[in-house]
């Protein structure tokens, strides 16, 4: 049986998407990737990861409703990580985890060991 931890990325920035992607394989994950909610809805169902990171334009409104209907498809057991805008991180009204873009991967890597072990995460927000 396969004990790799697997995330599922959803990156409308290919750059970004590839670099976070690298440091993920390198660091023993399986990977799942796409450019938007709509792909995002299709793997997810096909798939089954322990994490779903968001990055994209969508509104928050769409991104609550994908976090919805993938929880429910999937008893609750998929957590998800939302990269947000500083302008929205005073906006937001989710209650999924998120953190301020642009984020160094080091730290990225740090936050999705965590959320992936159900680990207590202190969101002690940095605006250097």
């Amino acid at each position: 049986m396969n004990n790799m931890k697997s995330v599922l990325l959803v990156f409308d920035d290919a750059k970004e998407l590839e670099f976070i992607e690298e440091n993920l394989i390198e660091n023993g994950f399986e990977i799942y990737r796409c450019g938007n909610l709509k792909d995002a809805v299709i793997i997810a169902e096909n798939t089954i990861p322990n994490l779903i990171v968001v990055n994209t334009i969508d509104t928050e409104l769409d991104i609550q409703l994908f976090s919805e209907k993938i929880k429910l498809e999937r008893s609750n057991n998929v957590t998800f990580l939302t990269l947000i805008e500083l302008e929205d991180y005073f906006k937001t009204s989710t209650k999924e985890h998120f953190v301020v873009k642009p984020v160094r991967p080091k730290l990225l890597l740090s936050l999705i060991r965590c959320l992936m072990n159900r680990e207590e995460v202190n969101w002690l927000p940095s605006f250097h």
